[in-house]
């Protein structure tokens, strides 16, 4: 199905018909290794826990997200670099069913080849950059993907230590007419460094930033007002994680259980299961647990929101200027 029919189709089911589970976003963990070990990740995401399913089963999986809700389709790890099919991956994959995204830490982007290569493979980059990734400096040299016809997101962990030096982060993108997001850091349960920033400061300094700099930072002013308690009034479930071997945990990675394989079932027949809808019943019953995975996308209930959202990516995608 066309990625731009399937986008009317799912503004059309949830903001109109108002269905708070039609998902539109996937996080595809397409191998869980990873050349570094952040302390803000789930060790499962790069000690090869979830393992990695051969090129045959990710295809499969791409194949039953086609005819789904599914819009944008991102491709993520662990290091999704590190698997030597990724660029076979990523053109199966963008044939005009989704909008393809890739997420790296950036340690594979310095090979001319590559970059040409994958240019014709991706609608947008996000690259990770932070000082938790040991990369901030390629920030400096950010524009030289534009050479390559390259969307850069940039996504950045900020963490209660780093959170002075975000604006510095934000100027550079911005001259280069990129985006960037800000990833507040989450402590997992069995985390032994804590580095989740205070959510009263953060919304203070995104709030000011997202006012001086509207266009560059990717943050809706949803997400932002919801850390300060403003949340929307019901919860929507907008997105979902798909593991390498194509196992589905919902709601979500941290709160969820496996519902379903995705390299055997369609997405729709999983969806449509006695068990997800009993869970998306308890997610109703409590919501504040499942904020993490769905406070971005649940923001868009506001169609203000969504509008703005949606004309600032409609002048990036056509014109590649933020």
């Amino acid at each position: 199905m066309n990625r731009d029919i399937k986008a009317i189709r799912w503004f059309i089911k949830t903001q109109l018909l108002k269905d708070p589970f039609n998902p539109g976003y996937a996080t595809f963990k397409v191998t869980s290794r990873c050349n570094l070990h952040c302390t803000f990740c789930n060790p499962e995401y790069y000690n090869g826990e979830l393992g990695e399913g051969s090129t045959e089963t990710i295809k499969k999986i791409i194949d039953n997200l086609r005819d789904s809700s599914i819009v944008v389709l991102s491709f993520e790890g662990g290091e999704p670099t590190i698997r030597k099919d990724i660029l076979e991956l990523l053109e199966y994959a963008h044939d005009g069913s989704f909008y393809v995204m890739l997420t790296t830490n950036g340690y594979r982007l310095n090979d001319d080849e590559f970059l040409t290569k994958l240019a014709d493979r991706i609608d947008f980059l996000h690259y990770s950059i932070d000082e938790y990734h040991w990369n901030v400096k390629a920030l400096d040299t950010l524009c030289r993907f534009r050479q390559y016809g390259i969307k850069v997101n940039v996504q950045t962990v900020v963490t209660r230590y780093n959170l002075n030096k975000l604006e510095d982060k934000i100027k550079k993108v911005r001259e280069c007419n990129y985006k960037i997001l800000v990833l507040p850091a989450v402590d997992y349960p069995d985390a032994k460094v804590k580095l989740a920033p205070d959510p009263e400061q953060l919304y203070n300094v995104l709030s000011g930033l997202k006012k001086k700099y509207s266009s560059t930072l990717n943050n809706s002013w949803g997400f932002i007002k919801a850390l300060k308690g403003e949340y929307p009034k019901r919860l929507v479930s907008y997105a979902i994680t798909i593991y390498p071997n194509g196992d589905l945990p919902y709601p979500d990675d941290i709160n969820g259980e496996i519902v379903g394989n995705l390299s055997k079932e369609k997405l729709n027949d999983i969806l449509k299961s006695p068990r997800v809808k009993e869970l998306q019943r308890k997610m109703l019953e409590n919501q504040a647990k499942f904020e993490y995975l769905h406070l971005q996308t649940a923001s868009f209930n506001s169609l203000r929101d969504l509008a703005e959202y949606v004309k600032d990516m409609a002048k990036w995608r056509f014109t590649g200027k933020a």
